[in-house]
């Protein structure tokens, strides 16, 4: 029992260093109603599957930003998962998504669920932090931004924002990483990552 208590133990502290480098964030949510569902579609052409926009992906970063702040002042769960990308985007975009060397060891699902779990822990982080705030957007400051063939990946967009109610400025970091996919002009939220 206690072997296997470590072997878990070791497990999760490898697959915390793995999803540390994989996403820019590591950390992401299956969304609730669309997460990951693929099963029993037809196979398409790699071609047509890169031109796909990305599943209920939004028209630009602000446009994932400014519905972050709305689902947060509503306190709505449901539409905080709805902009992360799903565990087929994430299988789609696996190789442009990884960045280290265990992840291909490990594989797109291992990996989509162990992040899935952390992104829905950080995103009732951000809840608890930020829930029925109203803030205004001011700007979208992704630390990076990363061309991986066909993605963009812009890496921890801080928000510029001002409270609403206090007219405080605040600068808030609670998204992950931001996918835009080059094809459709869709962009998807990775994960949520709280930092400060």
């Amino acid at each position: 029992m206690k072997a296997a208590s470590r072997t878990i133990g070791a497990a999760r502290a490898l697959a915390s260093v793995v999803l540390s480098g994989l996403l820019a964030t590591a950390g992401g949510l299956a969304c609730s109603g669309s997460g990951g569902q693929d099963g029993g579609e037809p196979p398409v052409a790699a071609e047509a599957v890169d031109d796909a926009p990305l599943r209920g992906g939004l028209a630009s970063l602000d446009a994932v930003a400014e519905a972050a702040l709305a689902g947060l002042a509503a306190e709505d769960r449901e539409s905080l998962a709805a902009l992360l990308i799903d565990g087929a985007d994430f299988r789609r975009f696996f190789a442009e998504l990884s960045n280290h060397p265990s992840a291909a060891q490990m594989g797109p699902d291992l990996i989509w669920d162990m992040q899935s779990r952390e992104s829905a822990d950080e995103l009732d982080r951000a809840l608890r932090s930020f829930g029925g705030r109203s803030f205004e957007l001011r700007a979208v400051e992704p630390e990076a931004v990363e061309p991986r063939g066909p993605i963009v990946i812009h890496r921890r967009p801080a928000l510029r924002v001002v409270d609403r109610e206090g007219g405080e400025e605040l600068r808030l970091q609670l998204l992950g990483s931001v996918i835009e996919h080059r094809a459709s002009g869709t962009f998807a939220l990775v994960s949520y990552r709280v930092r400060g």
